[in-house]
């Protein structure tokens, strides 16, 4: 077992300082009368400034039918750009080809438009190959260096070496190595897929697996055999950490296709398309697109494939029809193959579950290691471990005092009452909006638990009818009004939690617009209540145990099995006997006392209560740690309005007094209920504004800091604030006592950024109770897994915890934040694998190998990045445990850990409280 004070091992790869490709690298360029032409074109078509042209399809196209393109730059063809557009490792490609392409694109994207002049129909008639000049690349070196406290690497490099490690991957196949046996046992041949976007690549393995599961029919003893499809993903993306060192993230994940004929599209799917004669595939979106439209693809991509390759006829419909055309001739003679991306929002389930175990990804990462030892020399190493340095002794007293908080909200609902361990509003009434049975009985209990007896069960009935469908804003504001005729309005010094019964989304399939969710929160908010939503009982599912007198019966019941078990364990006499109690022990002690839908409303309940000022906070408690710390959230909203995109800036804070909110034109802090209502009800005091970054920045910096009286802590998203106005949460411009300030008129003009030019840095004491705390999540691609290094540097499983790269010490102010090992995964990962046979290690057959799980639900752990900047003479570990405190422990509804501290999870969960005429028409 791996000691609480082993480091971790990110499964990142270090890049080399130098790099010889086995090629000579040759570019083009795009020529600035094709720029003028097509960026005009594009103006006028939209009749909007500074548009760029849709070149996302032509950049994938182009790459599909022409092999000796190796990628492209989606940023060529702005105007003032000196990019190279498309790379190749040749110079003597067809560009007679790419200037068909290109024409070809020209009249897809601009057919119907009746503004072209002749002029112009002669200008894109002009277009030919001699147009386009290719040059030989000569590599900047070396790839980087730390120069001036500053990484200095080329642009070119965040997209040649992921393409290089992928093409290399795809190059032939990819050989797999049991590590306990050091012997090969399957080779995996992967292709390309084509991005729209440059970074990173992604490789998926072809033809696809099978995943044959054999269960009974619903309703029915029959049984019925299905198979289903899925792939193996690799994904390379190039990054750099906080300290200025490059690295590689290599990703391994599985693709699952559709393999069934579409009844219906909810929102959109991915299709990845491979011509005929290609070896490499492009991704395009599936999409509903209205009643005569149906189901259609998106982009122009699959009908540029059509126009350029006259071998490829295929509609959207033969896409619905067949989501995984993966024919045995198709796939021998690399003729057209496609396969729709399968996801869990989809009505049926798939027999593959998705991720791998430990193991998994680390064969996967072997298997590319010896690869790339064959074209680079010297191959590639991981980077370096990361050392435990938190404050053992004050998370320890504060997961203590959690303990509390989880034990109670895991106890039955049907138990004698005991008062919750955290604060619960005591002016609360809980509203019942429901459709069934099930959920009006259960609702008292669980009512009870939480100490409310202000409860009110209403039906939902004509509430939740689907809408007309044919004028979506109209239908809302209509059903909207019908809320406030048939509900009261919740009276003063009451706060109302309603929880509405909704019919599960797949019930809209044929027309998003019908539902009428989207109207719940809002019409609520206008009668002064927070909402939140479950969908009813499963037929299937179990039965509850509603009353003290119930439950108490059962586990008498239960204890009294277990104790016959226990006795006939002690005189069976043969070996099978024992074994079948021992089962017949697991399964009643694996059987729950409450059922799915319990588990269910009772999140939900948790989750209004949250919304309505119910709270738990951390206390942390360290040397010169200072006393009642505050901490705040601070997320920016989208707003849509029709074609038009607003923003709100919204903080939320946290402190051991309760839970408040503000947004961008309020003075003063609402509490979190009043906020949330004066949010969705479309309150005049909130001001979203047209994109602008100086709003932002001057928002935090003139309104937020300067008001702070205390201690507080200032907890961004990097990813929802850095490019709209805070530059100081980018990577390059991070410093522990200083904040990057963008003084332009204009700000984050790219160049004056990167020359300086516009920026100051301002020292934190001039906001001396200011801390910030910056959070880069998996959602960026730039976060990879880790690995506890146990004994001998021997990888092992996961462990909660705060960690610094090993080369720095401990107060560097920068952090791998680990997550604890969630209680579904508490029989470990170790010991799983859906790729090799595994050697059980307990109980009597230890040693005898166990077959993999190929459709298993695999789990990697899996942290976040912490930039801290604080105060001078701040104890830097100590402020990060204290970020570590409010991602376990800082919130009553998520009892795991949440990838944002609790007061920005709230802050970004205001997201699903926009007003009715901010949400964006389905």
């Amino acid at each position: 077992m791996a000691s609480k004070s082993n480091p971790i091992q990110l499964f990142a790869l270090q890049v080399p300082t130098q790099i010889s490709l086995p090629f000579d690298l040759y570019a083009l360029t795009v020529p600035q009368n094709w720029k003028e032409l097509f960026n005009r074109l594009q103006q006028i078509k939209l009749g909007k400034n500074y548009v760029l042209p849709p070149v996302e399809s032509l950049n994938q196209a182009l790459q599909l039918l022409v092999d000796g393109i190796l990628f492209s730059s989606p940023n060529a063809f702005r105007l003032k750009s000196t990019a190279n557009w498309l790379y190749f490792k040749a110079d003597n490609i067809d560009t007679a080809c790419i200037a068909t392409a290109v024409k070809t694109w020209l009249n897809v994207s601009f057919e119907k438009c009746n503004f072209l002049t002749d002029d112009d129909i002669a200008k894109i008639h002009a277009i030919s190959g001699s147009d386009l000049q290719i040059e030989k690349v000569q590599l900047p070196t070396p790839v980087w260096e730390i120069k001036d406290v500053s990484l200095k690497i080329d642009s070119l490099y965040y997209d040649l070496i992921p393409y290089f490690l992928a093409s290399e991957v795809a190059r032939s196949p990819l050989a797999l190595i049991n590590p306990r046996t050091n012997e090969e046992f399957e080779k995996v041949k992967f292709c390309e897929i084509v991005s729209a976007e440059s970074g990173a690549k992604e490789v998926i393995s072809w033809p696809p697996m099978l995943a044959v599961k054999t269960r009974k029919k619903k309703d029915s003893e029959e049984k019925e055999t299905t198979t289903h499809y899925y792939s193996y993903r690799l994904t390379f993306v190039l990054h750099y950490s906080t300290g200025g060192e490059p690295y590689i993230i290599c990703d391994c994940g599985i693709k699952r296709w559709v393999s069934w004929e579409f009844t219906y599209l909810r929102s959109g799917a991915t299709v990845c398309i491979k011509p005929t004669k290609s070896t490499r595939f492009a991704a395009c979106k599936l999409k509903y697109m209205g009643k005569e439209k149906g189901i259609d693809f998106e982009s122009n991509l699959a009908r540029l494939v059509k126009e350029l390759n006259f071998r490829d006829k295929f509609t959207a419909q033969d896409v619905i029809q067949i989501p995984c055309k993966n024919d045995e001739l198709a796939c021998k003679n690399d003729g057209l193959v496609w396969a729709v991306t399968y996801s869990n929002i989809m009505s049926r389930s798939h027999n593959t579950d998705v991720g791998w175990f430990p193991i998994d990804h680390e064969i996967f990462l072997q298997a590319c290691l010896k690869r790339f030892e064959k074209v680079f020399e010297g191959g590639f190493s991981l980077i370096e471990t990361y050392s435990r340095c938190e404050n053992r002794k004050a998370l320890t007293k504060a997961a203590s005092e959690y303990k509390k908080v989880e034990k109670f909200i895991k106890s039955h609902f049907a138990e004698e009452p005991k008062t919750p361990p955290f604060y619960i509003p005591p002016n609360l009434k809980l509203l019942l909006l429901a459709q069934d049975t099930p959920s009006e009985k259960l609702i008292f209990p669980l009512a009870k638990k939480y100490g409310i007896s202000n409860v009110v069960v209403r039906e939902l009935g004509s509430l939740g009818a689907e809408l007309l469908g044919n004028s979506w804003s109209a239908n809302c504001s209509s059903r909207i009004k019908d809320f406030q005729k048939k509900l009261s309005l919740s009276t003063e010094n009451t706060k109302t939690v309603t929880l509405v019964e909704i019919l599960p989304k797949d019930h809209f399939w044929r027309d998003a617009s019908k539902d009428p969710k989207p109207c719940f929160r809002p019409a609520l908010a206008m009668l002064g209540s927070v909402t939140d939503h479950f969908e009813p009982k499963d037929e299937e599912d179990t039965s509850d145990f509603l009353t003290t007198e119930d439950l108490n019966s059962e586990l008498v019941q239960r204890e009294a099995a277990k104790e016959a078990a226990r006795e006939a364990a002690k005189e069976a006499a043969k070996e099978a006997v024992k074994e079948a109690v021992k089962e017949e022990d697991k399964t009643s002690k694996a059987k729950s006392l409450k059922s799915e839908f319990a588990y269910r409303l009772e999140a939900t309940l948790l989750s209004g209560l949250s919304m309505a000022g119910a709270y738990v906070y951390p206390h942390f408690d360290a040397k010169n740690f200072p006393q009642d710390v505050a901490s705040i959230g601070v997320y920016v909203i989208p707003y849509y309005q029709g074609e038009k995109t607003k923003y709100l800036p919204v903080a939320v804070r946290m402190d051991k007094t309760g839970v408040t909110a503000k947004a961008y034109g309020l003075n003063e802090w609402l509490d979190f209920h009043t906020f949330q209502v004066k949010m969705a009800s479309g309150s005049k005091d909130f001001h979203p504004f047209d994109f602008n970054k100086n709003n932002i920045q001057s928002w935090v910096f003139n309104i937020l800091f300067p008001e702070c009286k205390g201690p507080t802590l200032f907890c961004f998203d990097a990813a929802n604030v850095r490019t709209k106005g805070l530059i100081f949460l980018q990577k390059k411009f991070w410093h522990k006592h200083l904040l990057a300030f963008d003084t332009g008129e204009i700000m984050g003009i790219g160049e004056n950024l990167e020359t300086g030019k516009n920026m100051t840095f301002i020292p934190l004491s001039k906001y001396p109770h200011v801390r910030i705390a910056g959070i880069i999540s998996p959602n960026t691609s730039e976060v990879p897994l880790y690995r506890v290094c146990d004994e001998g540097n021997k990888l092992a499983g996961h462990t909660a915890g705060v960690f610094y790269p090993s080369s720095q010490n401990a107060e560097c102010g920068y952090y791998y934040l680990s997550n604890q090992r969630p209680e579904s995964r508490s029989g470990g990962i170790l010991q799983q694998s859906k790729l090799i046979p595994m050697a059980k290690t307990r109980g009597e057959n230890m040693g005898e190998l166990k077959k993999p799980k190929p459709y298993a639900q695999g789990y990697n752990p899996r942290g976040v990045f912490l930039n801290l900047t604080l105060q001078e003479g701040d104890c830097f570990s100590d402020w990060a445990s204290f970020v570590q405190c409010l991602r376990l422990y800082g919130l009553i509804h998520y009892l795991g850990a949440t990838t944002l501290p609790g007061p920005l999870h709230l802050a970004a969960g205001l997201n699903d409280y926009r007003p009715i005429q901010a949400i964006r028409e389905p």
